[in-house]
């Protein structure tokens, strides 16, 4: 059964003398009387076994039916492994609103030629078909792909279709073209001049024979193009790669082995692919990008970068008919344990919903770990975003720990969390308020 919680604006404990403590808590307080409610459902909660998983490590993804699918790093088949080898998952909406969600094992690895304890995040193609790469293989890690049964309620057709017999496994999710092709990223292969490899931009191909081929499309030099790629962003108009990479770039006495780039890799008609920098980090105000980039209707790239040593930045870049790219600072997350300024733990998760707005996970805050979810706005002329804390996990549970939230075709927000050291996890639904921003927040969040 679901479990619903509603909440007002979480009052966060800092360490103040008695008196302004009275006074801050009456302040939010009065405040609070004028938010909007929010409502968290919890669709799932693990408690591991055969047919349920355990500790998620990664977001969902989400068809155009609101039909959520997900992996577990333990639980489901524990004949060969002692907590659970992990599976992928289904939540289904309900036939009616207000019903309960169904919750489903589609598939739990085995540990044996499949794999186990997967961290994938999964894709899904137009045919429903959903992609992940294991993590604990044997003998090998495996690019793989699960189709739905013709028989409802069994477990989907698992296919091995590529073994990463040469270490250069991708980070995941992958991205997909309209021809079916898969790109990713991964922190191995390339130059070895990064104290061991400076990392690859990697694609994968079916052939006509059915197998699958993996291309390496750039290997990073850890010079001015960058080192260490993080993640990928598709244009499916120009087939287009836009990436960061957090090392490499400019060398800054903050950065070690380089500040970073964000970068574009784009086809040719003689089947090459044209590698650019459009924007190096400095390592004055910002450096080492380790999120995005994220791609906006206009073309502009967002992501998440290091600031200082206490904290990190949401950045924009935008660009420009003369081929240049600027930089815009969007907002500011410090992580100084300070009561005037107390943040917690950087932002760990970016995505872009409908009318430009951005969303994000910070998966544990420094005060007990528990995280956060929030939303940036863009203005509706010139002038800043505006910041909003949607959900505080230290304020109103259930659980802890976010991993990432993508939107549903509902307009709610969906996510697991990973439970930490004392629980399996859970699937949610964040029901947005009808109104942005909600007020209030606090001095950070």
């Amino acid at each position: 059964m679901a479990t619903l919680r509603t909440v007002f604006s979480p009052a966060r404990p800092a360490r103040f003398r008695l008196s302004l403590v009275i006074v801050v808590i009456s302040i939010m307080l009065a405040s609070c009387a004028f938010s909007l409610a929010q409502t968290l459902t919890v669709l799932h909660q693990f408690n591991g076994g055969q047919g349920d998983g355990y500790n998620p490590f990664a977001p969902v993804v989400v068809d155009q039916n609101g039909v959520l699918y997900g992996t577990t790093f333990y639980g489901g088949n524990l004949h060969d492994c002692v907590v659970g080898c992990g599976e992928v998952f289904q939540v289904t909406p309900p036939a009616q609103s207000g019903g309960a969600w169904n919750y489903s094992a589609i598939y739990e690895f085995t540990g044996d030629k499949d794999g186990c304890c997967v961290y994938s995040a999964l894709t899904l193609d137009a045919k429903g078909r959903l992609y992940g790469v294991t993590d604990e293989a044997s003998p090998t890690d495996k690019l793989f792909q699960l189709t739905a049964p013709a028989k409802p309620g069994a477990f989907w057709h698992f296919k091995d279709l590529y073994d990463f017999t040469n270490s250069i496994y991708p980070s995941t999710p992958l991205l997909i073209d309209s021809s079916g092709a898969l790109y990713g990223v991964s922190p191995y292969g390339g130059l070895q001049n990064c104290g061991g490899y400076c990392g690859t931009v990697v694609q994968f191909v079916r052939s006509h024979s059915g197998s699958w081929t993996e291309n390496i499309l750039y290997q990073f030099t850890g010079g001015a193009d960058g080192a260490f790629p993080a993640s990928i962003v598709l244009d499916s108009a120009t087939g287009t790669l836009y990436g960061v990479a957090s090392a490499g770039g400019t060398m800054a006495p903050n950065c070690t082995g380089g500040c970073g780039t964000v970068f574009k890799l784009a086809p040719t008609l003689g089947g090459t692919w044209a590698y650019s920098v459009l924007y190096g980090f400095t390592g004055v105000h910002d450096w080492n990008p380790y999120v995005g980039p994220v791609r906006d209707s206009s073309g502009n790239l967002y992501g998440l970068a290091s600031r200082s040593n206490y904290a990190t930045e949401v950045f924009k870049l935008t660009p420009h008919k003369n081929g240049t790219w600027s930089k815009t600072l969007l907002h500011r997350f410090s992580a100084r344990d300070i009561p005037a300024d107390y943040c917690g733990y950087p932002p760990s998760y970016l995505t872009m919903g409908a009318n430009d707005v951005l969303y994000g996970a910070i998966f544990g805050d420094i005060d007990l770990y528990y995280g956060a979810l929030f939303q940036l706005t863009p203005p509706a002329g010139k002038g800043p975003w505006t910041y909003t804390t949607l959900w505080d996990f230290n304020e109103s549970g259930p659980d802890l720990n976010p991993n990432g939230v993508v939107l549903g075709p509902d307009g709610a927000l969906y996510g697991t969390l990973n439970g930490g050291d004392s629980d399996g996890g859970d699937v949610f639904r964040l029901q947005l308020p009808s109104q942005a921003p909600w007020p209030p927040t606090d001095s950070c969040y």
